[in-house]
């Protein structure tokens, strides 16, 4: 959106806490974009990664680029195996990415087999990553992911992240 006021979806989530994403989505999910995900994330199209890797890469830069640890959104050990990529991770190489963000459980249902209701209902996925050697504590974070569908995902590492002590937490993906 490039309205000033919030979306229908950003005022769901103003009632229930306190500090809004401010998403930035590159681009609007649709069908062209549905065929781009599946050829990159079930098909196992890694290289489909570079059709916006840089531009991705320049909108970080510009909005987020000193002072910002940029958080991708952790894949689960099964999507690992079965994909061998985290597609996050590949939609924003280049930059330096913090590994803040573990699934605590290897039984993560994956998102695109749930419907809106059942994807807002998910208990926490995530946990904090205590090896990863990073203080969070009054740092500012840029959660990564690839698809804003309901916000719930990015909501859940967003809780992590400020019980961690964030400072400020934004979010970007490539659609919404």
């Amino acid at each position: 959106m490039n309205k000033k006021e919030l979306c229908v979806d950003c005022k769901k989530w103003e009632k229930i806490y306190d500090d809004l994403l401010g998403n930035t989505a590159l681009y609007e999910y649709n069908e062209a974009m549905k065929t781009y995900f599946e050829r990159f994330k079930f098909m196992g199209d890694y290289y489909y990664f570079n059709i916006f890797n840089e531009e991705l890469k320049a909108v970080i830069q510009k909005k987020y680029s000193k002072g910002w640890l940029y958080v991708p959104i952790p894949l689960s050990f099964q999507s690992f195996q079965i994909r061998m990529f985290n597609q996050v991770e590949a939609l924003f190489s280049g930059l330096k990415l913090t590994d803040l963000l573990v699934v605590k459980s290897c039984e993560k249902i994956q998102q695109s087999k749930l419907n809106r209701r059942e994807r807002l209902t998910m208990s926490q996925p995530f946990i904090l990553n205590t090896h990863s050697g990073v203080k969070v504590e009054a740092t500012n974070i840029v959660l990564l992911d690839d698809i804003y569908t309901t916000g719930r995902t990015l909501y859940h590492a967003a809780i992590i992240m400020k019980n961690a002590g964030a400072r400020e937490i934004k979010s970007i993906t490539l659609a919404r």
